[in-house]
């Protein structure tokens, strides 16, 4: 053979031949891996069949040439059409049909909020609270891109977004152009990782499949089943993989701010500080002096003292699942939010008096010692909601004066409503309300409502039907996750016939409101391009998912999925394995976009990483490193898709040079992100096993 190579190992290099002459040549990417799989496979057969791709098996001491595709080419595409509608399409279009619909529901979600125009007020809200510091700037543009991120997963319509508004602002004011370049491609691809976010959906469509098939093969291996290897089933859930990336896409953030922060401190000429930027009718600063240290320590005090007191009881198992722990995590997350917006006037609104608030305060505090002492597992939620009926009024009366407080703030005013539907999205995922796809519709419903929102509030119209479809949802929520809401039950319980009730009401208001705000968007011609952009993209995702299916089941028909295994399974340390792929992954995306390598080289690789002792390598933290990579993807020159998005909205002086120059040293810190998360694996499972499945 050529070169000494096999005649698998050169099918292989026929098709990634293939697959990179069409991704080059310029055919949108769904047709050019399409394409490739056509062609390849046509060469492999031509080849096949005259002799000259074959393998040496030796028979009876006789050596023995058979051709790739034994049976011929005939046999291989009937084999083929089998795979794909038993297996691959069953599996990607039939199991896991509710994940994949979180894919349009989320970037319907990241469309509408751009549209809106949230992103430009937070910018400017951001820049005017951040940007006396050095490099104050760049920070407020990582700090909106995080936003962002939680609340769309949309990189395309970040990037574009901030590069028109935050761009000009940054080169205006002096800033460096690689500098304000590189932060605002990289900040806008922190949706690929932070919750939630269309990576992870991806992921998790096949990740569950790999991890099960990869522990199923470790078992035979052992000849034991999987649930006595384990103890448990080997499932890995999306929600797992959202809680999971939660912590690293907050760390990458902060990563990139003390980048910003340390550049401006040593290049204080080329992101210098800004004096001001316009007008604001409420300088929170003056409060503390105009330190902006001071600021943020007050703000944010109260939300990290109680998060570390939410962590250190539970690691001495004073909080956790009830009835194994006194206090639930239901209880300690309403303490953390709640308490954290009760105490936000007390800071930022000190001159008004503090009683209301003080009041429901107190109630948290009765909340929380109530479920540690009165409340036992065997009482139903009608008797919870009973003990916890005064103070909840208490805590009602305290948000009653609080809320009209914080709306006076305008940094508080622009940042609540993305704040909000974060809080809603992931607090329904990681609180085990309810799945990421039901969560996508909720956000996908919150984003067009906040968009019909800001459209009657630019008309000083009253939007009181839209508030109140809000509220709705909250209740539903609420009773989603106290009460059982199934009406198929034999025999139903007064105190869930009432929660079923109020929850069917509350559902015709949350329906009436989001109609309400459909008819907004309609009639101002917002809801349309929406829609267009929307089905857009989701297309562009479904047919890439399709085409790469159809190129690894071209990969199957000659034995390379199975040749690339047993080479993968050579490899005796699972995490030099996982660190080959890893090295593998990050080069393939200089070339290839993530959805291609997700599903092209995932289901190739995955049986074989996944099959790992989940004690040495938990499957959360490979998919999250795995994702972090796929982000690199993104800022990765030449093809990094961020870097066109920007590319687009720049304006003549920004070069495509500055902009390469500009995400380099992000590059370099996505590398030291992931050689931190290598060694450090507990900041990716530390959530997951903080907020386990229900």
């Amino acid at each position: 053979m050529l070169f000494g190579l096999t005649g698998v190992e050169l099918s292989l290099i026929i098709v990634f031949i293939c697959l990179f002459a069409g991704i080059l040549s310029g055919f949108p990417v769904a047709f050019a891996i399409s394409g490739a799989a056509i062609n390849s496979f046509t060469i492999i057969a031509v080849l096949s069949e005259n002799g000259l791709l074959y393998v040496i098996e030796e028979h009876n001491g006789t050596a023995e040439h058979i051709p790739v595709l034994a049976g011929g080419w005939q046999k291989a595409i009937l084999s083929t059409l089998s795979t794909w509608s038993q297996g691959v399409f069953s599996r990607a279009f039939g199991g896991n049909v509710e994940t994949l619909l979180a894919v349009p529901l989320f970037v319907l979600m990241g469309i509408a909020l751009e549209r809106s125009r949230i992103a430009e007020d937070l910018l400017t809200t951001m820049a005017r609270l951040f940007g006396t510091l050095p490099g104050g700037l760049a920070i407020s543009v990582v700090l909106v891109g995080t936003l962002l991120a939680a609340s769309t997963g949309v990189v395309g319509a970040t990037v574009v977004t901030m590069g028109l508004i935050s761009l000009p602002t940054m080169l205006r004011y002096g800033y460096s152009r690689p500098l304000a370049t590189g932060v605002i491609a990289t900040s806008g691809t922190l949706g690929q990782i932070i919750p939630p976010s269309i990576v992870i959906v991806l992921l998790g469509s096949i990740v569950g499949d790999m991890y099960s098939i990869g522990q199923e093969a470790r078992a035979k291996e052992l000849g034991v089943t999987v649930l006595e290897m384990l103890g448990e089933p080997a499932v890995v859930s999306t929600g797992t993989l959202f809680k999971a990336a939660f912590i690293p896409g907050l760390f990458l953030a902060l990563l990139y701010a003390g980048y910003s922060f340390g550049f401006a401190l040593f290049r204080p000429d080329k992101a210098p500080p800004v004096e001001t930027l316009g007008e604001e009718k409420y300088d929170l600063r003056r409060y503390y002096k105009n330190n902006p240290y001071l600021m943020v320590g007050a703000v944010l005090g109260p939300l990290l003292v109680t998060v570390l007191l939410w962590i250190t009881l539970t690691s001495f198992g004073i909080v956790g699942s009830q009835p194994n722990a006194l206090i639930s995590h239901g209880i300690m997350a309403t303490l953390t939010l709640v308490g954290f917006i009760l105490c936000l006037p007390l800071t930022v609104r000190p001159h008004y008096p503090p009683r209301p608030v003080l009041i429901g305060l107190l109630g948290l505090v009765a909340m929380v010692l109530i479920d540690a002492f009165l409340i036992k597992a065997e009482h139903s939620s009608g008797t919870r909601f009973l003990y916890f009926g005064i103070p909840i009024v208490a805590v009602i009366y305290g948000l009653r004066s609080a809320l009209p407080r914080l709306l006076e703030v305008e940094a508080l005013r622009v940042v609540s409503p993305p704040v909000i539907l974060i809080v809603a999205v992931l607090g329904s995922i990681l609180g085990g309300i309810t799945n990421p796809t039901p969560a996508a519709a909720l956000g996908a419903a919150g984003a067009i409502m906040l968009a019909a929102t800001r459209r009657l509030r630019e008309k000083d119209q009253p939007g009181r039907i839209i508030i109140w479809s809000a509220v709705a949802i909250v209740i539903m929520l609420l009773m989603r996750g106290n009460f059982d809401l199934r009406m198929t039950m034999e025999v139903i319980s007064f105190e869930n016939q009432i929660a079923i009730w109020i929850a069917i009401v509350a559902y015709h208001i949350a329906l009436f409101g989001l109609l309400f705000s459909c008819w907004i968007l309609i009639k101002e011609g917002i809801m349309k391009p929406v829609v267009q952009e929307t089905t857009k993209v989701t297309c562009m995702v479904f047919v890439i998912l399709i085409a790469s299916l159809f190129l690894s089941l071209s990969i199957r028909t000659f034995g390379g999925e199975h040749y690339i295994q047993e080479v993968l399974r050579s490899f005796e340390d699972p995490r030099v394995l996982l660190l080959v792929v890893m090295g593998v992954l990050f080069l393939l995306g200089f070339v290839l976009d993530f959805i291609e390598i997700i599903f092209i080289v995932i289901p190739i690789v995955g049986p074989v990483i996944y099959a790992a002792d989940p004690v040495l390598m938990p499957p959360e933290w490979i998919t999250i490193l795995i994702a972090i990579n796929l982000q690199t993807s993104f800022i990765t020159p030449p093809f990094g898709f961020a870097l066109f998005y920007l590319r687009g909205v720049a304006p003549p002086t920004v070069t495509t040079g500055d902009i390469y120059k500009g995400v380099i040293p992000f590059v370099i810190i996505q590398v030291i992100g992931l050689v931190i998360l290598w060694f450090f694996p507990a900041i990716t499972t530390f959530l997951p096993d903080l907020l386990p499945e229900n």
